[in-house]
Parts: structure tokens; sequence; C-alpha cells
């Protein structure tokens, strides 16, 4: 990951797909400060800072819709995409217009537009790669809907090994093997359904003061496994908790490990509430757990001060917050830490769910997960099995990963589409996605994909990625794929990318992306980008893509217009009654 000046806000800049609101105080005119984010590891800090011009703030909040748009179960695509048909297809007046805007015009695009039947009806540089920024999650949220299953289920085990007595005695260990579940209950619903909250807390660091935390508990998987090891009659474990994470082997991507154990998006929540101007504002943190103390002094500052807010990790276990946030700051005010060995962080959590259920563990709660102990995995597999937690279904997943750009979980389907192919490997599982996506008839030669994210190096024709949605449309997990994408004016990362009373709202389902390098004091937009699909003609769907890549930018405030000006022109296909 490019360490920069900008760097806290290029991350959610890759997906924000917002744009600037009405608002007294005006359009956020000003050099905006400096940010830095991510969750820090030990000995990293992070200074969060959020962009405001006064009392104004950039507005990201999304609703949610239940149901779909017109078109979502409608296909016109062959289950093998043909050529696209371009005959004369120029590119419209308001495509144009958006073009020539001074934001525009310094930066080279690429545009393909096609209607039911394959027609190209707007192109521009269609043949040209382009860097995908995160609509590269097109790719990978698609492939593994189709290797796993919508409905596939992530199924976490609790085994033991060793005797349970008479008294409930267990001489031996309790062992939770992490099968890949991106939630572990953390955003579950009470009807089984998957929370994704407008501005998730994975990008809190990115634009401080804009996420909010789902109202579940993130600790329900662990607390309903260790009310399960209690119901089999354990009350005392003479062993160790040990979580048995070897399902693929080890893998980091942009300093994130990605684990088949995930409690929390293995983050520590850290919630600050503003009290009176020049008083300490409150700071409160979830999960609760011994792994980390937090401490930490934070200010609260006058009404529409700039926050800065400083998280650090001086120490193993230990997160310091400091700083000021605005006396009109949204409470809770959310910054994260991100836990650098989500093992450790998953075995404490369960021995301490445990101990809430009346199990007691002699082992030290604390401390790096024994892994050294484990038997070998066909042994595991073989274990008396004396608790389990199943997910909801992955299509619910594959919502929060396409609605907000979750990073983890996206990076999450290469791994388990390996797995499910036997086999161990990220690589396995990016050659597995290359092919899948080659099924749909691309030439090899006019997409590049490096990761499931959509990192710098992800590349593609917008010509290949319209034949690809429209392959798409003809496989049996469509629909699922369909709703899990942002619709326009609606929710998730294109809440705001067009005016409330533009007449395509709802009418559009799009991936969003958008990638930002730096180079001293060079900025530049390397890519911003939509690709979806647009209701058409009888309820039958539009493939498009639109990208922009290599804008020279100044703030974040170019990187929000480009969010609105690629949002004003996916809308301009959109023809009401058409």
């Amino acid at each position: 990951m490019m360490r920069s000046r900008i760097t806290g806000w290029s991350r959610l800049a890759r997906d924000a797909g917002a744009r600037l609101p009405d608002h007294p105080a005006g359009p956020l005119g000003r050099r905006q400060q400096p940010l830095s984010g991510g969750s820090p590891r030990p000995g990293r800090r992070v200074r969060l800072r959020r962009v405001t011009a006064g009392a104004s703030t950039v507005a990201l909040a999304a609703g949610v819709l239940a149901g779909c748009s017109s078109g979502s179960g409608e296909s016109s695509a062959p289950k093998t995409p043909s050529a696209l048909d371009y005959g004369s297809a120029t590119v419209s007046e308001a495509m144009k217009k958006a073009m020539a805007s001074p934001l525009g015009a310094s930066g080279r695009w690429g545009v393909v537009v096609a209607d039911p039947s394959g027609k190209v009806v707007e192109q521009v540089n269609p043949h040209e790669k382009f860097e995908t920024a995160s609509t590269a999650k097109i790719f990978s949220t698609s492939a593994t809907l189709h290797t796993l299953g919508p409905d596939h289920r992530f199924v976490t085990p609790v085994v033991r090994t060793g005797n349970v007595d008479g008294k409930g005695v267990l001489a031996g260990d309790l062992v939770m093997v992490g099968n890949g579940d991106l939630t572990l209950g953390g955003r579950t619903k009470a009807d089984g359904t998957v929370d994704v909250e407008d501005f998730d807390h994975y990008d809190a660091n990115a634009l401080p003061g804009m996420a909010t935390l789902t109202p579940e508990d993130p600790l329900a998987g662990l607390n309903q496994l260790a009310e399960k090891v209690a119901s089999s009659g354990i009350r005392q474990v003479k062993g160790d908790v040990i979580v048995d994470d070897r399902l693929w082997d080890p893998v980091s991507k942009y300093g994130v490990p990605i684990t088949p154990t995930v409690i929390n998006d293995n983050l520590i929540d850290l919630m600050i509430t503003p009290k009176a101007a020049g008083s300490a504002a409150g700071l409160d943190w979830r999960p609760k757990t011994a792994a980390f103390q937090v401490t930490g002094h934070v200010v609260t500052g006058a009404p529409g001060s700039a926050p800065d807010v400083s998280v650090t990790s001086p120490a193993p276990g230990r997160i310091e917050v400091t700083g000021s946030v605005p006396s009109d700051a949204k409470p809770p005010f959310i910054a994260t830490y991100q836990v650098p060995d989500p093992a450790s962080f998953a075995r404490t959590l369960l021995i301490e769910a445990l101990a809430r259920k009346g199990v007691s563990v002699e082992a030290r709660p604390t401390g790096p997960n024994p892994a050294g102990q484990l038997p070998s995995r066909p042994e595991v597999a073989k274990l008396t099995r004396v608790a389990e937690y199943q997910s909801p279904p992955y299509s619910e997943y594959s919502k929060v990963i396409n609605k907000v750009s979750h990073n983890l979980g996206a990076e999450l389907g290469p791994l388990l589409m390996a797995v499910a192919n036997g086999k161990r490997t990220y690589e396995d599982g990016m050659a597995i996605e290359r092919a899948f996506v080659e099924k749909a008839g691309l030439d090899p030669k006019s997409f590049t994909l490096v990761d499931a994210e959509g990192g710098k190096g992800n590349q593609v024709t917008p010509e290949a990625m319209v034949q690809y949605l429209r392959y798409l449309q003809g496989l049996p997990e469509f629909k699922d794929f369909y709703d899990s994408m942002p619709i326009v004016g609606v929710d998730g990362s294109l809440k705001n990318v067009v005016a409330p009373n533009d007449p395509a709202v709802g009418h559009i389902r799009a991936k969003t992306g958008t990638g930002v390098d730096t180079e001293g004091e060079k900025i530049t937009l390397r890519s911003k980008a939509l690709a979806g699909y647009v209701d058409g003609p009888d309820g039958k769907l539009m493939p498009f893509a639109i990208y922009l890549n290599g804008a020279p930018i100044h703030e974040i405030n170019d990187v929000l217009k480009a969010n609105s000006l690629i949002g004003q022109m996916a809308s301009s296909v959109y023809r009401p009654g058409q």
C-alpha cells in the first residue's frame, strides 16, 4: 500500500461513491488537511482528521432497500457473450459535456454502454485497458458466488481433545476451527440477513466521523459457540483453547492479515463521545477484552473544528487514543485499531465467552494462540464436535463486500475458491478467478487481475467489462450478484452520486471504484470507475462501464467531484419510459 500524505483517505476514496451535499456552509472549498488512516499495528501512529469546511461534512449516508429495481430478474444475454455490436456508436452530448469538464478533461476516458441485445450505444476508447480500482470486486465476488454457490454457509466448529468426566471436566483442549466466516454472527440480524451500514467501520479511519457501527453484538457467534459448549456438559477445561487457522496458507494483503477466523473484521472499534467544548470526551470501545488495554485522552474542541485523533499502539496489547473532536461531531465518533494477530485475538475472546457461560479454562486467556499444540488437520477433523456456528448464506456476505466495498471480505474470495478446489494459496484462488473470467469469453489480454479488492495494477478494457457483465446475466446466481451491488441514490457507495430527485434513482446498480496515487506534492486520480447495469427498455438491463484514469487532482474535493461526475454520466444513460 502506498505510504503518503493522503493515504488515509485514498483507501476510502477507492469506494466512497459520494457527492458533495448541499449545505448552508457551502462546498468544501479550501485545501484539505492531509489524512492518514488504516488501523494501526504496534508501534504505528495513525492520525485521523475529518474533512470539513466549518461545520460542513461530506455526507456519505445511505439507506437500505430490501427489494430490487425493475430488471433484476430479466436477462437478454446469452450463456456466453458474443462480440459487442458497435455499429456507428459514438458518445452522447451528456457524456461529452462531462468528459470536457475541468476535472474530466485532464484524464483519459473509457466508456462502453450496451443495450440489452449487445448493441453498443455509447463508446469511448473501448479497447484500451484502464485501472479498475474496486470495480475489480465485480470479478472476485461473482467468481466466488459461482464457486461456492449463493446458498453456501460457513460452519465454524468447536471440537475437543481428551475426555469429559462426570463432573464436566475436560482433560484436554477445545479447538475452534476457522472456516472463512466473514462475520461470525457479528452482523447477523434476527431475520438471518446481514447488516450493512451506510458507511462501514472498516473505513472509519479514512474519513473520520463518518462511520456508523452495526447494532449487532460483534461477539454474537462466539457467545453462541460458548453456550453450546456449556450445553454439551463441559464445565472446566484442564487444557487450552486453540484456534485452528490452517485452512489456507498465511497471507496478508496491504498489511492486513487475511485469516479464516474473523471477529468484528479483526478490528477494535474506538468510540469517542464529544462533551462540552474544552472538556474531556468520552472514550469507549468494542469488543471489550483482556487482549487489549485501551487508554487515552481526547479533548472536545469547538463546534466545527477539525477533528485530530491519533490511535497508537505503543506496545503489543496496548492501544492509546489521543487528540480532539469537535463538540458538534455526531456521536459516537468512530476510529478503529487493526488487530495484528487475529487467531490470538479470537482465542482470548472465546475463552472470555466461555467464562460468561460458566465454563472455566485453566490456561491463561491472553497471549499467543498455541497453534503448535494442534493435532494434524486430518486428526482435528475426526475429533468430537461439541459446538458449531452456522453463518447466513454467502449471498448475504456478497452484499457487505459490494455495497460498502469491503476489502477484507473481497480478499477472502480467492482463498475460499482455492479451498473449494482442494488448494491452499491466495495465488491458487486468483488463478481460479482468472480462469472463471476467461470462461466468459474474454480475451485474456483484455484484463489483468492482481488481487480481489482492486489495488493498483488491476486493469480491464471497458469492452471486456461490459461483455463480462452480460455473461453474468446468464448465470443462475445472477440475481444474487445483482442484489449485492449498490443502488444509485438509495444505498451503499452510490447513495449520494446523484441528486435525490434524479430520475435514475433506484434504476442503476453498479460497483464503484477510486484509486489515488501520490508522488511528492503531485496527486493523481489513478482511477475513478463505475460499472454495472442501468434499467433499460421493457425492464431489461443495459450493462455499462465508465473509467477515468490519470486525472491530476489537488484535494479530496476533486475525488468527490469525480464521484458525482461519473454518477451523472451513468444517470444520463437512463431514459424513463424508454
